[in-house]
């Protein structure tokens, strides 16, 4: 049999394709997933401007989303270290309040005249 890309590629989701829908489906769903993501890979480069000046995506932007991935990291740790609360609690507490923080910088952020 030919050598399978598609189960190379997405690994444990092409497991998911063959348990539910058997191996010929899934070979067929899972390379049409990967056609599906290079196309769309294709489109979001060809398009990126437009996706940028839409999403405003900017330096300041980034970087303000840098600094709530860091301030989500620290508080991980944080809440598991100080409070021993486990993974799964110091992360969705931590997501919790980061989002909220985030919110309330773009909703309190001055506007554009």
């Amino acid at each position: 049999m030919a050598f399978n890309v598609a189960e190379f590629v997405l690994a444990d989701i092409y497991d998911l394709y063959e348990a539910a829908l058997g191996a010929s489906a899934a070979w067929w769903v899972g390379h049409l997933t990967l056609l599906g993501l290079a196309t769309l890979g294709i489109w979001a480069a060809t398009n990126w401007a437009d996706i940028a000046h839409g999403l405003e995506i900017n330096g300041m932007r980034i970087w303000t989303e840098i600094f709530f991935i860091g301030v989500t990291g620290g508080q991980i740790l944080l809440y598991m270290d100080q409070f021993g609360f486990p993974i799964s609690g110091a992360f969705l507490t931590a997501l919790s309040v980061s989002l909220y923080l985030r919110w309330q910088w773009y909703q309190l952020e001055p506007q554009k005249a």
